[in-house]
């Protein structure tokens, strides 16, 4: 994922880094695993869901980094989770301070020596089952060849007063959403009622995107020129959304349908808009009622079903009202 163009990364700001696991990561082997109860203890200041080989590897890691790189401050807030880490890493005003990109990329080639060599032990020394499970990471000879993380990884620049809470928090609730997905799958797939920029919605999908660190709109015109000014400008806003980040608006028009398309590919999430209405029994087609379930989307809607459709200018209205609102009532920040 791009970083901001133009924005120099050596500066001392706070940044929320996200870093995926290599499609290989997975089950037991993963970087964690999802706890039987909400994990509450340690996730305030860093911490994981239940433990797995790697898992006590990589916090060890994290919070001794600032030993060897002393341009960057002790990393206390990041949550190690089955597929992926959050950190929140603060560059120091200091002399000869290198680029956010140089400290990700050594923080990343510690974490895999170490994760590889903890999971060589692993695959030597450990029952058949382990080793069946271990033999993702290892070769016919017992040399490690897959690796652990994407060579890609986000960050969200946190430069407003107040957003480094909401980056906290949502950190430390990572692994309290990982286990009410897992616990109660239907949460996701049922209408309910939410409070958002100052009005009652009737909403179906993961309430919980209404609390990223990040939310942007998205209104775009059906009379932009694909490749335009205006489509580039809304291209890059979406690009940039990663995770921790979601995108509002009805998606209806050909350059938010686009914009659609790359917030989901960089890692961010989708409010869609819905001028029709649904009903407790609502939901949408097969394919958005998956991503919903995964907690990737959410449906709003001021309305409730009509047995008759409304007429094109009553949902052009209604379009507009919403997108209005959700202008409006964004709660996040620009990077």
């Amino acid at each position: 994922m791009g970083r901001l163009p133009g924005f120099d990364y050596k500066r001392p700001f706070f940044y929320m880094v996200t870093v995926k696991g290599a499609r290989s990561v997975s089950g037991k082997t993963g970087f964690a695993a999802t706890a039987q109860q909400p994990p509450f203890s340690r996730l305030e200041e860093g911490g994981a869901l239940a433990d797995t080989t790697l898992t006590p590897v990589f916090r060890a890691v994290i919070e001794r980094f600032h030993e060897t790189w002393w341009c960057i401050e002790p990393i206390r807030y990041y949550v190690i989770m089955p597929d992926h880490l959050h950190l929140i890493i603060k560059m120091r005003d200091v002399e000869g301070r290198v680029s956010l990109a140089v400290v990700v990329r050594q923080l990343l080639k510690r974490l895999e020596a170490e994760g590889q060599k903890a999971l060589q032990v692993s695959f030597r020394s450990g029952p058949p089952e382990a080793t069946r499970q271990n033999r993702f990471c290892s070769g016919a000879s017992g040399t490690a060849i897959a690796p652990l993380f994407e060579k890609d990884w986000h960050d969200w620049i946190v430069k407003k007063e107040g957003q480094l809470a909401t980056f906290r928090r949502y950190i430390a609730e990572n692994g309290r959403r990982a286990w009410l997905r897992r616990e109660n799958r239907r949460f996701f797939t049922e209408v309910r009622r939410v409070n958002f920029a100052g009005r009652e919605w009737r909403a179906y999908g993961n309430a919980a995107i209404l609390e990223q660190p990040v939310i942007e709109a998205f209104r775009c015109s059906r009379k932009w020129a694909e490749g335009g000014p205006e489509w580039r400008e809304a291209m890059g806003r979406a690009e940039r959304l990663g995770p921790g980040g979601a995108g509002v608006g009805t998606f209806m028009s050909p350059c938010e349908k686009e914009c659609g398309n790359a917030i989901f590919k960089a890692g961010g999430s989708l409010i869609v808009l819905y001028p029709e209405g649904f009903g407790e029994r609502w939901h949408p087609p097969r394919n958005k009622e998956a991503l919903c379930a995964k907690g990737r989307m959410l449906f709003l809607s001021l309305w409730e079903a009509s047995a008759k459709k409304p007429d094109n200018a009553t949902l052009y209205k209604r379009c507009h009202e919403m997108g209005r609102l959700a202008s409006l009532g964004v709660a996040g920040c620009r990077n």
